[in-house]
């Protein structure tokens, strides 16, 4: 009876400290959100902020991509944010785990940033804005615009992706009518084959997309009109053509085979002429 009264006393002790233990680890994880500091509180033992963290680590699945300046930072910057707010990074892991994902150009931007307020993620975030934020650069992106060429080995669906992304960037408040006449514009005027930049001058596109089906339909139908001229050329190509200049003639009357002359043809036959003739 003694053992069993100690048994229920244990196994009550055992969920009192449980509960205990629960508290204090709430308690802990909401002082580390408001203070970014996750050292161990003197109030909990030690063994509750490993809990913690273990518990904290299992969340962090979403790992943000890097960035090395060439693509669109403001693109990047709500793939990171995003990751970090699923992650439930504090305002110092967002600048830690910032500072890993830079690249190239983009980590040297480093160099200007004092080392102690690298874990500042407002600090960061501001330098890398002025280089790389759109605001600074659409000064940039409309003289891309017109200048902008199709290259040799750009296809059409590349070159009218890239013609979209240079207008969004340097016109975002712009009226979706006033980037789609912009955008078919610059698509026409860059196209390499001139055959197809003159047919899509006589047509009347509403958006990008209508001229680039346009494009892709010419680049179609002249590929298919290639493709019969040289079928028709095959035809009547002969592997061994005969002379131009002369040719052989056979005479039944007199067994004999010449190679005449074209331009002699017709003299032999005035010649022989009064020969058949007496024969008959």
């Amino acid at each position: 009876m003694e053992r069993k009264l100690e048994d229920t006393k244990q196994q009550v002790q055992r969920e009192i400290l449980e509960k205990i233990e629960g508290l204090g680890h709430q308690l802990h994880r909401t002082s580390i959100a408001d203070s970014g500091d996750y050292s161990t509180s003197p109030g909990i033992p030690l063994q509750n902020s490993t809990l913690m963290h273990a518990e904290r680590s299992v969340h962090k699945m979403l790992k943000p991509p890097t960035y090395d300046g060439q693509s669109s930072w403001s693109m990047y910057r709500r793939q990171f944010e995003a990751a970090a707010k699923a992650n439930g990074w504090t305002s110092q892991e967002m600048a830690t785990s910032l500072v890993i994902s830079l690249r190239g150009q983009a980590l040297e931007i480093l160099q200007s940033i004092p080392e102690e307020q690298q874990n500042d993620y407002d600090r960061i975030i501001g330098a890398l804005e002025i280089r790389y934020g759109h605001k600074y650069l659409r000064q940039v992106y409309q003289s891309q615009i017109k200048s902008r060429q199709q290259r040799s080995n750009e296809s059409l669906q590349e070159y009218e992706a890239d013609i979209e992304r240079l207008i969004h960037l340097a016109y975002p408040q712009a009226p979706k009518e006033f980037l789609e006449q912009i955008g078919i514009q610059t698509f026409i005027d860059g196209l390499v084959d001139t055959e197809m930049q003159q047919a899509l001058r006589l047509g009347r596109h509403t958006t990008i997309s209508d001229a680039l089906i346009a494009a892709l339909e010419f680049k179609a139908a002249k590929e298919a009109s290639r493709s019969y001229k040289t079928r028709v050329r095959q035809d009547w190509s002969f592997p061994n053509p005969r002379p131009k200049t002369s040719f052989q003639i056979t005479s039944e009357k007199f067994g004999k085979r010449q190679l005449v002359d074209a331009r002699g043809v017709c003299r032999l036959l005035i010649l022989n002429a009064p020969r058949f003739r007496s024969q008959k």
